[in-house]
């Protein structure tokens, strides 16, 4: 048998050894009977109390927005408005619709009387400039 066998087996029996005192002194109790699987909560910290998820605080403009001039991304600040509907808005202005009011709003799709009167606060309407 060569050295490198003769340590493996000598690793083989230290590695069962320890297995089974630590069986003996962790696993079975005085009587020798396996112990309550509880036993071991006394020795962990406790469990941290469940959080409720916390709702980030929806994301207003600052300052209010011009409609015909302000990118998608900007847009999507506004209540109700996603980036779907607001690249509706900017194909819609890409295709010559000038908003003015609240109510030229539902010339896109996805924006009706309710959602413009919602948003309505956060926008301002420049007059375009005659031509």
């Amino acid at each position: 048998m060569s050295r490198r066998e003769v340590l493996g087996l000598v690793l083989v029996a230290a590695v069962i050894l320890l297995g089974r005192w630590l069986r003996h002194r962790l696993l079975l109790g005085d009587d020798g009977g396996w112990r309550d699987p509880a036993w071991l909560a006394s020795f962990l910290p406790p469990e941290p109390e469940p959080r409720a998820p916390r709702r980030r605080a929806p994301r207003r403009p600052s300052a209010p927005l011009d409609p015909n001039t302000c990118p998608a991304d900007s847009l999507v600040l506004l209540p109700g408005i996603g980036p779907t509907i607001a690249g509706r808005m900017v194909a819609a202005r890409a295709r010559g619709v000038h908003f003015a009011c609240a109510r030229d709003l539902q010339a896109v799709r996805g924006i009706g009387p309710k959602l413009s009167a919602q948003i309505d606060p956060y926008l301002v309407y420049p007059q375009r400039d005659a031509d």
